[in-house]
């Protein structure tokens, strides 16, 4: 899978987050993971929390080989949405973006093949989650970094079509595992895919679908 050209400057950079060691683990976990992509066909993909879109506009490029899909992406900061936007153009894809507080628009069920969320995961104080600049909304995720992943968790059965598969980055302090279990309560399975230890940080990819009978 190809990774896109991102090219942020210096104003870009102080709202919006610059693609890192968890955005190319999960490009890499995506990659692993593209037969089974390819084989499932997915018509609808959705990121959250786009940042600069460089994870979208590769999923975008590697599927757009093989079939038509549409690919949306949301975000709370209307400059990652921009970038987002020039992002997908500039590596000649199309990426439909939506400035909204993680999917609080989207109101079809059952809707979305493919969802992808890099979510705000650093532990901090809750209080940072409530932080207005824009900057702090890409990493602060108050207790357990869980406050705003969380919220965001009951969601996805809803979104996700019955085939669909979710991918969620994590780190150690996140206890994945005990994510996972979150999610058996909605009927969903959930694995690790991919880790990296990387600068005192143990990142996690984990995949998700629904359990059908």
């Amino acid at each position: 899978m190809e990774t896109p050209i991102v090219k942020l400057d210096i104003q870009d950079l102080e709202t919006v987050y610059e693609p890192s060691e968890d955005s190319f683990l999960l490009i890499d976990a995506l990659e692993a993971d593209f037969e089974k992509l390819k084989k499932a066909k997915p018509v609808m993909c959705l990121e959250i929390g786009s940042g600069s879109g460089v994870v979208i506009t590769a999923l975008a490029k590697a599927l757009n080989r093989f079939f038509p899909a549409y690919f949306m992406a949301v975000d709370i900061n209307s400059n990652a949405c921009r970038v987002t936007k020039r992002v997908g153009q500039d590596n000649l894809v199309d990426i439909n973006v939506l400035q909204m507080d993680l999917i609080n628009l989207v109101k079809k069920e059952n809707t979305f093949d493919v969802v992808i969320f890099n979510p705000p995961y650093v532990v901090t104080e809750s209080l940072e989650v409530l932080d207005q600049r824009l900057i702090s909304k890409t990493w602060a995720g108050g207790i357990d970094g869980r406050e705003v992943m969380d919220m965001l968790f009951p969601h996805i059965p809803n979104i996700l079509s019955n085939n669909g598969l979710f991918y969620l980055v994590t780190i150690k302090q996140n206890d994945p595992i005990s994510i996972i279990n979150v999610f058996k309560q909605w009927k969903m399975s959930g694995e690790i895919i991919c880790d990296r230890k990387i600068r005192g940080e143990h990142l996690y990819i984990l995949r998700f679908v629904k359990i059908t009978l």
